[in-house]
């Protein structure tokens, strides 16, 4: 009897776990998830949408498939394209959205802000500004696992490691909604057959007004964040040579203060890391405290340069004035608006290198 009970039961577990997967795989495969979106502008008021959905094959390879249309609203783009799909599109696997620096001058939040009210979506979708036109880039078949995964794999990449600060669309809208600061997000361009990230895409409100070379990326997100794991190589003028230093850990601290009846801005940048190549023969304490003092000047130098930028552009991409409302000196955003373009900033650097594994 317990035999035969057990032989049922395993019999059941069987039939059900057969059943439902049947059930779910057949629901997967009955619907074409997108992975990117790219947003161009065309003639008139239109948009062109360009979709990309992976294509799964029996080899186990993945090819990608686009779909192209235009609207007048970025959301009906989707709606539109269900008549050009043999299954239902959805958007839940969205990875990455991406808008032409045209559209991107005359302002993308009103097609972030479309994103971010699909409660399918998830926050942490990248965006992505592209020098030329976004559906040439999503056309491209790049990467072996679809050009959505290839796109998003080379954000993280590059926040996680490189000089691109961290960006997503929750951190897009936060940025736009909060009063004294602005937003930035990563400049792309097409290589070849290939993508790269060719700098930062600055804004003022919900437009594009700047873009922040790649040289100067790495100084911009120490402005905007702390971060580990960051590498950077100093041209050292005084003796012509070149260092590379590795595993950087850089923190900052923003001060507000009042001086002669006036606001004064103070932004601490610390960075330690570890001196991993010279092209010199030797590396001696001399030596050392030049690249010190030469990383140091370097920072200072480019990290005032943008600031003067952004102030000339009135865009505040490093949230001063966010942190200005939280200052003991509570500035509003009205007052703060008046004061910026002329504020005094300061930037401080103190650098700490430890001189392991160097390679003369």
């Amino acid at each position: 009897m317990k035999n035969a009970l057990l032989a049922l039961s395993i019999l059941t577990i069987l039939v059900l776990t057969y059943t439902y997967g049947r059930v779910e795989s057949e629901i997967v495969d009955d619907v074409n998830v997108a992975s990117a979106i790219g947003i161009d502008k065309k003639k008139g008021n239109k948009i062109k949408g360009t979709v990309v959905i992976p294509v799964f094959l029996a080899d186990k390879s993945i090819e990608s498939e686009t779909f192209i249309e235009e609207s007048i609203l970025a959301k009906e783009v989707v709606n539109i394209l269900q008549h050009k799909s043999a299954d239902p599109l959805v958007t839940g696997g969205l990875k990455v959205a991406l808008y032409s620096e045209d559209i991107a001058r005359e302002g993308i939040t009103e097609y972030a802000d479309a994103l971010q009210r699909d409660a399918s979506i998830g926050s942490k979708l990248f965006l992505a500004i592209v020098d030329g036109e976004a559906g040439e880039i999503l056309k491209e078949k790049l990467g072996n696992r679809g050009t959505g995964y290839y796109l998003r794999t080379l954000m993280e990449h590059n926040m996680d490691k490189r000089d691109l600060p961290e960006m997503n669309l929750h951190l897009f809208m936060f940025r736009y909604y909060a009063k004294g600061m602005d937003s930035f997000l990563p400049y792309v361009k097409k290589t070849g057959n290939k993508v790269e990230i060719s700098g930062l895409a600055i804004f003022k409100e919900e437009k594009m007004v700047h873009i922040i070379d790649p040289v100067n990326m790495f100084f911009f997100k120490a402005l905007v964040e702390n971060f580990s794991e960051g590498t950077h190589t100093l041209h050292l003028e005084k003796s012509d040579e070149y260092v590379s230093i590795k595993r950087i850990v850089s923190s900052r601290n923003i001060e507000i203060e009042e001086k002669d009846g006036k606001p004064h801005v103070t932004i601490d940048i610390y960075l330690q890391g570890i001196l991993s190549e010279f092209s010199g023969r030797k590396t001696d304490p001399s030596v050392i405290q030049e690249i010190v003092e030469g990383l140091e000047a370097e920072i200072v130098e480019r990290s005032q340069n943008m600031l003067s930028e952004f102030q000339e552009l009135n865009s505040d991409p490093v949230g001063i004035g966010y942190m200005a409302k939280r200052s003991k000196l509570r500035f509003d955003e009205e007052e703060w608006k008046n004061v910026y373009q002329n504020v005094d900033i300061k930037v401080n650097a103190t650098v700490d290198l430890i001189e392991t594994g160097v390679i003369e």
